[in-house]
């Protein structure tokens, strides 16, 4: 049986830290706080905890759906998480294949909020990460893991708290690493939104509920709410969201009351690509409409992302065209990648209700288009953006909230 091979060494320790300062310079190392640091490798007996592999089952992965597992997993016990916004983690690792980071969420009572998670890159050699996660809301502790199919190694893994402003100067130091976004969302973004536009620009508590599946997860994963906040202080995220489910699933009245109405948010953002799974798009059509129709009842504004970046639609590294008439309206001959951009019943949908449709498919879909990169390049897995792609859809994002300064 497959398992995470880890190397072990006497000396190693695992201390927790208090002492949190309440700082926000991001000027100031005191603004920084210590939660967890794991010197030398990581093992089970340095306090990390094993689990074998079961690569090749479809197992059931919270707030992702039903995938191939992901591997044999190390993971650290539970850390306090002290009112963080944000952590960043250090560590050095060198794997086999590509495996993946891993941080999963709680909230007071041990229940499993939606995880943070990206890439492992495979290497021989010890490679050196840093990488930054935002903090769901409701989150009191979190635990770290590495995950592999064939093995891992990791060290010197250290997790720490940082202000919001750090976060969004992580996100521009990574940023400048990619292709960059030639685009500026226009003005009208936030005609139909006038509640919220209003709060935005005025600077009053801004409450929006990210709504979707594990590729809106990944949104909100690309620090969306740091680069917003560093704009636009008084706005509040909250991911909501459960694997590979959309409308067809939120627009039965207890359910949008458990995934939307108890938020009591200003706007909810209808994401991901899975408004359409497992329906055709005449059912798709109908169940948005009844989801936008429950939350204008409520009184919530509503806008609806087109779907982001997920499932490959290149066939290769040169493959640079980006159709716009392919992703509305599939020919039978697309690759499988096209298939989850069709948005056809979400303009239709937005045009009965009157609501807001932004974007998020053919801005960063030019980048990665245009970008020549290999296939694998911008995710972490089949149907899952790593940092790169998060960071694009997240810029992309960005882009329609500073439209609301716009005359």
């Amino acid at each position: 049986m497959k398992k995470i091979m880890m190397a072990v060494i006497a000396a190693s320790a695992i201390a927790l830290f208090d002492g949190c300062t309440s700082s926000t310079s991001c000027d100031a190392k005191k603004s920084d706080c210590l939660l967890f640091k794991s010197e030398g490798i990581a093992s089970e007996k340095t306090g990390w905890r094993l689990k074998r592999s079961e690569a090749g089952k479809i197992v059931y992965i919270p707030f992702e759906g039903y995938y191939e597992s992901k591997g044999g997993r190390i993971e650290s016990q539970k850390i306090d998480l002290k009112g963080a916004k944000y952590c960043k983690m250090t560590f050095k690792a060198k794997a086999e294949v590509d495996g993946l980071w891993w941080v999963d969420l709680f909230d007071e009572k041990g229940n499993l909020l939606p995880d943070m998670n990206s890439r492992l890159y495979q290497s021989e050699e010890w490679k050196e990460y840093s990488v930054v996660v935002p903090v769901i809301r409701y989150a009191k502790s979190a635990q770290l893991a590495f995950v592999s199919k064939k093995g891992v190694s990791v060290k010197d893994v250290t997790f720490t708290k940082i202000p919001n402003c750090a976060a969004a100067k992580w996100c521009d130091d990574f940023y400048a690493t990619l292709p960059q976004l030639n685009y500026e969302a226009p003005a009208s973004s936030w005609d139909k939104l006038p509640k919220s536009k209003e709060k935005l620009i005025s600077g009053k508590p801004l409450r929006i509920v990210l709504l979707g599946d594990s590729i809106m997860n990944d949104t909100y994963c690309g620090n969306l709410s740091a680069l917003v906040q560093r704009e636009f202080p008084n706005v509040e995220f909250i991911i909501s969201v459960r694997g590979s489910t959309g409308c067809w699933y939120y627009y039965e009245k207890d359910k949008f009351e458990e995934y939307v109405t108890r938020h009591n948010p200003d706007l909810v953002i209808i994401g991901g690509i899975s408004n359409n799974v497992g329906c055709n798009d005449d059912v798709a059509f109908e169940r948005m409409v009844t989801t936008i129709e429950r939350a204008k009842a409520a009184g919530i504004e509503v806008c609806v992302a087109t779907p982001p970046p997920s499932y490959e639609w290149r066939t290769s590294p040169d493959d640079v065209k980006w159709n716009e008439e392919d992703c509305s309206y599939p020919p039978k001959n697309a690759t499988r990648g096209f298939k989850y951009f069709r948005r056809g019943y979400q303009e239709k949908a937005v045009k009965q209700t009157g609501v807001t449709l932004w974007n998020v498919s053919t801005p960063p879909g030019k980048v990665i288009a245009n970008s020549r990169k290999p296939l694998d390049w911008f995710k972490r897995d089949a149907a899952h953006n790593d940092d790169r792609g998060k960071q694009l859809i997240a810029r992309t994002m960005l882009e329609y909230f500073r439209a609301a300064k716009k005359k």
